[in-house]
C-alpha cells in the first residue's frame, strides 16, 4: 500500500517544508487541489461535506496546481504530485496540455493527472465555459491531451474540438498517468479507459460496490488483468482497515487534508502539520 498526503487548503508558504518532510517520511506523493475562486456567499451545495457547505474560507489558498508542481518538484527528488482533481472542462485542451506537460518535464515525470468534470456551475460561468456538456467535452479533452503531450504532429476532428495538423513542444519523455475522479456510472466508465480512479473520503462498507463497478467497466473494455489504480481516503483507520481495503482492491490511500474541529480548513501551524504527518507515517506506513 502506498500513501499520499492531501495538500489542499494549505498556505503556500508551508508547502516546500511539508513536501520535503513528506518525502523524508516515505509518502508516495502529494495530492494537490484545484479551485478557481471562492464566492463570498457560497450558494451551491457542496456534495463532499455533511452540511453542503464548502470546507474552506474565501482567503484559503488555492494555487494553480501545475505552477505549484513545477516549483515543488525543484525542492524534492522522489516525491510525486497529483491533481485531485483538475477540472478539465473549465479549461481548453491546449492550455491544460501545455501546463501538465511542462510540469511533467520540470519534475522528471513525477506527475499524475487526476481529472474530473467539476461541480460548481458558477465557476464555469466565470470562465465562459459551458456546464451542461462538460462530461462529453472532458472525454474529448482526454482523447486530445495525451496526443498533444507527445510533442509530435497531431490533428483532431471531434464534436467540440477541431484542429489541423500541429505540434505542441516540448513533449513529455514518458506518458503522464491519468486517473479520474467522481462517483457516478459515467465517472467509472471514464476512469476504466485510463490508469485509475480517485475517490474522496469513504467508509469501508462503501468500497466493495465502488470496486465492483470499476472492475465491471474494466472487464467490458478487455482490461480486467491490466494494472489499474484505485485511490481514496478513509474515515476510519482501524486495526486491520488497511489490510481489508487492500484486499478489496484499493491500491493507494490519500491521507486527509488538515481540517479544524468544524471540518473546515485548519489554521494549525507548520510544525503541527509535520508532526501529524510523521505520526501517521509511523503508525500506518511502517
Amino acid at each position: 500500500m502506498k500513501f499520499w498526503q492531501v495538500m489542499a487548503l494549505v498556505d503556500m508558504d508551508q508547502l516546500p517544508a511539508l513536501c520535503r518532510k513528506a518525502e523524508e517520511f516515505g509518502f508516495e506523493g502529494m495530492a494537490l487541489g484545484d479551485h478557481l475562486i471562492t464566492f463570498e456567499s457560497q450558494y451551491q451545495a457542496y456534495d463532499y461535506s455533511k452540511d453542503a457547505a464548502v470546507l474552506w474560507y474565501p482567503e484559503t489558498h488555492w494555487p494553480d496546481p501545475w505552477v505549484e508542481i513545477g516549483a515543488l518538484s525543484q525542492v524534492t527528488t522522489t516525491l510525486k504530485f497529483m491533481s485531485t482533481v483538475y477540472v478539465l472542462p473549465m479549461r481548453d485542451p491546449f492550455s491544460a496540455a501545455k501546463a501538465v506537460s511542462t510540469a511533467a518535464r520540470l519534475s522528471n515525470n513525477r506527475v499524475v493527472l487526476g481529472a474530473g468534470i467539476g461541480w460548481q456551475k458558477s465557476e464555469f460561468d466565470l470562465a465562459h465555459q459551458p456546464f451542461s456538456d462538460r462530461g462529453k467535452r472532458t472525454d474529448e479533452m482526454l482523447d486530445i491531451m495525451p496526443r498533444l503531450m507527445t510533442g509530435e504532429i497531431v490533428e483532431y476532428h471531434g464534436q467540440f474540438y477541431d484542429f489541423p495538423r500541429l505540434q505542441m513542444s516540448p513533449g513529455v519523455t514518458r506518458p503522464v498517468p491519468i486517473l479520474i475522479g467522481g462517483r457516478s456510472p459515467a465517472a467509472y466508465k471514464r476512469a476504466a479507459r485510463f490508469d485509475g480512479w480517485i475517490g474522496a473520503q469513504y467508509h469501508v462498507a462503501e468500497i466493495p460496490e465502488i470496486v465492483a463497478a470499476l472492475r465491471a467497466e474494466r472487464t467490458a473494455l478487455g482490461k480486467a488483468n491490466d494494472p489499474f489504480e484505485i485511490q481514496l481516503n478513509l474515515y476510519d483507520y482501524g486495526t486491520d482497515t488497511l489490510q481489508r481495503v487492500e484486499e478489496m482492491g484499493v491500491t493507494q490511500i490519500h491521507k486527509s487534508a488538515w481540517l479544524d474541529e468544524n471540518g473546515r480548513a485548519s489554521r494549525m501551524s507548520l510544525d503541527d502539520k509535520i508532526r501529524d504527518m510523521e505520526s501517521f507515517a509511523n503508525r500506518y506506513m511502517r
